[in-house]
This record gives C-alpha cells, structure tokens and sequence, in this order.
C-alpha cells in the first residue's frame, strides 16, 4: 500500500473494477459509464425481478381477503402473457464489487495483464453526464431517476424478503384508489389525495429498485453492488424522444451489440433532487486504487499514484495479497 492507507477502510467502499484503458478513461474524463442492463452478460437482468414480483403476488393474492391482490395479480398474469414486463432498456447499471481483492474478477478483467479496482465512496452522490437545460419530469416526457448503491440479492431468501417489503405495501395503496383498482370510471373531480401521491412515488421508488437488485445466483461470486439510472423519455401519450436521448446517452460496441450508456460524475454534495444532470465532468467520489496480483511491484504502483495525482486524486493504492503467478 502506498498513500495515506490509514484514511480507508476497503470495506466501506465499493470497487469498480476495469482494466488499463479503462483506468486512464475514468480518471482523466471523471466519468463511470452505466450500461443499458439490457447489454450486461445477464440475460435475465431487470426481467428475473419482475418474474419474481408477478409470482409474489399471485402466492399472497391467496390470503387476501380484500381482493386487490387477486385483481392485481390477474393483471400481471395478462401482461406477463402478453410480453408486457419490465422494460431492460429503461435500466442503466454501473456495478462494482464489495470485495477490493477478488481473483475472479482480477481475471475477469485483466486476465494475465494488470488490472485495476477503484474504490467508491457510495454515499456520495453521482451525476449524469449531459444537457443540464433538459426539463426533467414526467410532465416533460423526461423521467430521470438514481438508485443509489445497494448490495446485489443471489439468494432466493433474500429476493423473497426484497420483494415481499414491497408487494406487501399494495393492497393499501390499492384500496385507497378506490374506483381506479377496481377499473371503475375514475372522477377527474376527485384526484388522490398528495399524500397518497406520494406514498405512489415511493412504491414506485421501491420497485425500481427491487428490480435492480435482483440477480441470478450463478453470479454470486461477483459480490455485486450496484448504482442505478432509470432513464425513460416520452410516455403513454407520447413516442420516446430521441432528441432527448441524443443528449443523454452514449454508445459503445459490445459482444451483445451496440450499448447504449449514461456517463455519470461527481454529483453536488449540497444535494439536491435525484436525477441531477451536469453539464461538465466533476471530480469522482474516488477513496482508494487497488491493483490486481503482478509482477511489477513498486514500479507499477508508483506509476499509478503519478497517474492518480495527476488527475487530482491523491488516494492510496492498495497491493493484491493474493499470490496469483498469472
């Protein structure tokens, strides 16, 4: 280790692994990009939540006496008949691992080359990358919402316990629609209440993330956790809007096709709503480097702190103890 080791903890962090090319990118561009999840080397990502939420509600619509789980669930059935899920396109995701010396994924990213783990501070708030005059809002055709970092759930116990907090939260919101649960004609005179609005927003909130934070146990090893954009233009009265998207994603070629992502920054410490968008690249929440097992020793890690401080991150580097011969 070299640095001010004394000042991390790994185990606060999160760490983004990435090899050399994407090292330099990230430090000298300030910028993470969060990948369409639709692109990610899980095929079942965003739809193994959604799968789980529909048969949730199905298995507690048995014990519910009032019946709106039972409607609910009949719904989901026909949309889920019909293709009709979760949308993955909707869903950007910038993952990183809870563990800063993992050989899996040493190997995953730099297989017998050196490869790099940046250490994340995940309290601190993160940014989109883009036109900073774009009117977010649904009433815009614009909706823009972060997920902040959260462990990834592999065990079916723990996906269960996620979901349930959840579904468990619908028969009230439900029943208090009233005549719009029931596909009743509902009265323009009569809107919810705010505060029922907002309880809406926070289901909504919950399920977003739910989504996100379910995934195949077979990546286990991974040790996941992720930081989520929902990034949806237009709506049910209107196409999606390109020009909007234009001046919010990127792209990149991938082994599954071309991905679209966002670029994510620092974001304003003096907080703000979810879903800031900054027009010029700040300084990442950057705590610590981490370098894969490799013969290079100090030349390597001196040559890192140079890089590092150039860019303005005067962090710790953190050796591999792992004796891996590559």
């Amino acid at each position: 280790m070299t640095g001010n080791v004394d000042a991390v903890d790994p185990d606060d962090l999160v760490w983004h692994y990435t090899d050399g090319h994407g090292l330099i990118s990230i430090l000298s561009g300030h910028a993470l990009w969060a990948t369409s999840s639709a692109f990610l080397n899980d095929r079942q990502e965003i739809a193994l939540g959604g799968d789980l939420v529909a048969r949730r509600i199905r298995e507690l619509a048995d014990g519910d006496d009032s019946g709106v789980l039972a409607r609910l669930a009949a719904k989901v059935t026909t949309s889920t008949e019909h293709g009709e899920g979760p949308g993955t396109a909707d869903f950007y995701i910038l993952s990183a691992s809870r563990h800063h010396d993992s050989l899996a994924m040493w190997r995953l990213y730099g297989g017998a080359a050196e490869s790099y783990a940046i250490g994340l501070d995940p309290a601190a708030p993160l940014a989109v990358l883009g036109d900073a005059d774009l009117p977010v809002g649904r009433e815009n055709g614009l909706y823009l919402h972060h997920e902040p970092w959260q462990p990834v759930r592999y065990q079916e116990a723990e996906q269960i316990a996620l979901v349930d907090g959840v579904v468990q939260a619908l028969p009230g919101i439900l029943e208090r629609l009233g005549p719009v649960a029931r596909d009743q004609a509902f009265d323009p005179q009569q809107p919810p209440s705010p505060e029922l609005g907002h309880q809406i927003e926070r289901l909504l909130d919950d399920i977003q993330e739910m989504l996100f934070l379910i995934k195949h146990p077979g990546f286990v090893d991974e040790r996941e956790s992720r930081y989520g954009v929902v990034l949806v233009t237009g709506g049910r009265e209107r196409p999606s809007i390109p020009e909007i998207e234009a001046r919010l994603l990127s792209y990149r070629p991938t082994a599954y096709g071309i991905a679209p992502f966002v670029r994510l920054t620092g974001g304003d410490p003096a907080g703000g709503p979810r879903g800031q968008v900054r027009p010029d690249p700040s300084p990442l929440p950057v705590r610590a480097v981490a370098i894969s097992p490799s013969p290079n020793g100090p030349e390597s890690t001196a040559s890192l702190r140079r890089l590092l401080v150039r860019h303005g991150y005067d962090v710790p580097v953190l050796r591999s103890g792992i004796p891996f011969r590559g």
